[in-house]
């Protein structure tokens, strides 16, 4: 009998044994070592949020995210053991607030300069706005043989009126709103001088800022660095002359630097990867809420004309979610959409409102927050936007397009029965009548004087005095400031600082961000790709696809900001 109680203490002890060394292998693989250089890579879209499916995590093709650069940084910068950052800039299709934020969190760390760190960033090419963002740091170094191709910005437009005309499509559309272009792509063949002059406005604003940042970066003059801009494109050397890049070389040229700045030790770690070891975990939660895409009724997720969408029913269970939550103390909802469905986005406006009663909203602006992106955000505590965030277009539109005429050239006959004149109203095979023409502009002016009200109620600002800065106006978030629509400038690292002093949390009280909606689990992946796969199935007949055609033809009351411009 005590020889097997002294077999199981040896196995107990074995046992033991194990799980320390299990425990302290894992320790150590979460350990971040001194002496280490963080490194990143900025390039495509930067998107929001991580895909939500665990297929992606599993394949280690999961994205790096604006809060994940956001976060990461923010943690480097106050870690003693990371002594510098490595940053390769890519092509990106990144606008201008996006890039002002990435950028912004580069100049912080590279602002500390008290614990002597350093930040490098290498471009193998780099167009405006690659170069705007890698200018954040403190060194910039360019490939070789290659090209700074600075040229300024410009905004083009493509309009549908001919090829519309030649399919036989007409269309019907009703805003209102003076700036409110969104449809003039479908009714006009140019700029009318309302949508030019907002475009150049948006256009002179992003240059400004360029011009300025790329100013105090490089310690240049402003008249010097437009000069140069206006004269581009430039070779490496000739970038070199002119200080707006510091030094030439190739990916091991500056690896070898990052050495030699880390005191002599070739040691580093990719953001993904120090993100995952320095995870923080907190009992004290600030909720983040994605907002992204076309706004919808029901659920979020991706279609095939208007890509991403946001579903009101999926955002309004997050704020449910966050709102039930007694470990999260405020709500961030995180906004980077041009509008859509005017219902919906009062669905979700609703939604905030209603979790407002209990905890604080902010809402942090992305690259755009215009139109129902705006009328989500309206009732909100604060509202934060970057310098270059696209908001406002406070305005609607409604209409159809009457595709007779394609069926027509297609081959295609319609008939029908109605019970009333105003039961055509939604066929799109008709224009309206002078009846239906004067209730759809009753209706679309009242939706906007609900806009109007809105607005005024969450900015505590008169109505007569929103009416004046709306009519469907864009604004950049600096604008926006000073017209009263945003009260600060910052990215999503202001939104939280807003939001902790909402809460009333110290200063020194660590929170964690509740990312919502959360990743999906492989089953529920699977499930919702099977029933993707099976709608796409459904949908490839004839039939479903003259249904759709119709179904799009049909347009409910809108708030959707003009096509956003790509200048860079």
């Amino acid at each position: 009998m005590k020889t097997l109680g002294k077999v199981l203490l040896w196995l107990v002890g074995i046992a033991v044994l194990v799980e320390l060394i299990v425990l302290i292998a894992v320790t150590a693989k979460r350990q971040v070592r001194s002496n280490t250089v963080l490194t990143l890579r900025i390039e495509g879209d930067v998107p929001e949020q991580a895909p939500l499916d665990p297929i992606t995590e599993l394949l280690g093709v999961r994205p790096v995210t604006v809060t994940d650069v956001v976060e990461g940084l923010d943690r480097a910068q106050i870690d003693p053991r990371i002594t510098g950052i490595g940053v390769r800039v890519g092509p990106s299709t990144m606008n201008m607030a996006k890039m002002q934020e990435v950028r912004e969190k580069l100049r912080a760390f590279s602002a500390s300069g008290r614990s002597r760190k350093f930040s490098v960033a290498y471009l193998d090419f780099a167009t405006d706005g690659i170069y705007y963002v890698a200018s954040g740091c403190q060194t910039v170094v360019l490939l070789p043989k290659s090209e700074l191709y600075l040229h300024g910005l410009m905004a083009s437009q493509t309009f549908f009126k001919g090829a519309l005309g030649k399919l036989g499509v007409v269309p019907n559309f009703y805003h209102i709103g003076e700036y409110k272009n969104a449809t003039n792509v479908f009714s006009e063949s140019k700029f009318t001088p309302a949508h030019k002059e907002a475009t150049e406005t948006l256009m002179n604003d992003w240059y400004g800022e360029f011009l300025r940042g790329i100013a105090e970066a490089r310690h240049l003059p402003m008249e010097e660095v437009r000069s140069a801009v206006e004269h581009g494109p430039f070779s490496s050397e000739q970038a070199q002359a002119l200080h707006l890049v510091d030094r030439l070389g190739y990916t091991d040229d500056v690896r070898e630097m990052l050495r030699q700045r880390n005191g002599g030790e070739e040691r580093q770690i990719g953001l993904r990867e120090y993100l995952d070891r320095t995870e923080r975990e907190s009992g004290t939660k600030l909720a983040v809420i994605y907002a992204s895409g076309t706004i919808v009724e029901g659920r979020s997720g991706s279609d095939g004309v208007m890509g991403e969408v946001m579903g009101s029913d999926t955002i309004a269970q997050q704020f449910r979610t966050a709102r039930e939550d007694s470990a999260v103390r405020a709500v961030i909802l995180r906004v980077d959409s041009g509008g859509g469905d005017a219902f919906a986005s009062e669905a979700i406006r609703h939604a905030l409102e209603v979790t407002r009663r209990v905890k604080p909203v902010v809402v942090s602006m992305s690259d755009v927050a215009a139109s129902g992106g705006y009328w989500i955000s309206m009732s909100a505590d604060k509202i934060v936007a970057e310098p270059g965030s696209i908001t406002g277009s406070i305005g609607v539109f409604t209409g159809k397009f009457n595709i007779l005429g394609l069926y027509q050239k297609l081959g295609l006959s319609t008939d029908y029965v109605a019970t009333s004149e105003n039961a055509t109203l939604d066929y799109p095979f008709q224009d309206y009548t002078p009846a239906q023409r004067e209730s759809v502009q009753k209706s679309t002016q009242a939706i906007y004087g609900n806009f109007l009200a809105g607005v005024s109620q969450g900015r505590h600002m008169p109505v007569e005095a929103i009416d004046k800065i709306a009519q469907g106006h864009i604004w950049t978030g600096e604008r926006a400031k000073h017209l009263g629509l945003v009260d600060e400038l910052g990215g999503l690292d202001r939104a939280i600082a807003v939001a902790r002093d909402l809460a009333h949390l110290s200063p020194l009280e660590r929170v964690t961000l509740e990312r919502l909606p959360p990743k999906r689990t492989l089953f529920e992946q699977l499930f919702q790709t099977f029933e993707e796969a099976k709608a796409q199935t459904e949908s490839a007949s004839p039939r479903a696809w003259l249904q759709r055609i119709e179904m799009l033809a049909r347009q409910p009351a809108w708030a959707v900001v003009p096509e956003v411009p790509q200048a860079w």
